[in-house]
């Protein structure tokens, strides 16, 4: 069973439990990206289609995210690996700022219901 049908069988869930299903996307997301930044170093990333997902889940989450993605693929066309590994890690960082509160209240969430049991 999926995380999403799991919390979506929670008798009393409504939308919290909706909500956490999204951060934990989005934390996924993050993770590819971050992964990305470095897989970057050795592969051609340029229209893998799980990294234009995640890219696209995170960008939707931030203010500013159709600037970030944009300049995200263009520097995936950056030639030169260490500029192109910089710029990555420069946006997936000003991604994760930008969502941080989110990704942060669901660590916190998943923390204290660890301590639960």
């Amino acid at each position: 069973m999926d995380r999403k049908q799991q919390l979506g069988n929670v008798a009393f869930g409504g939308a919290w439990s909706e909500q956490i299903a999204d951060d934990e996307a989005l934390e996924a997301a993050m993770r590819r990206l971050d992964g990305a930044v470095i897989d970057t170093l050795a592969e051609d990333l340029r229209g893998d289609p799980e990294l234009e997902a995640a890219l696209a889940l995170a960008a939707g989450a931030h203010p500013k995210g159709a600037m970030l993605a944009s300049a995200w693929g263009r520097a995936l066309g950056q030639p030169n690996g260490g500029l192109r590994y910089a710029e990555l890690k420069r946006i997936a960082t000003a991604l994760r700022m930008g969502i941080g509160a989110r990704l942060q209240a669901h660590n916190e969430g998943e923390r204290r219901c660890n301590y639960d049991r």
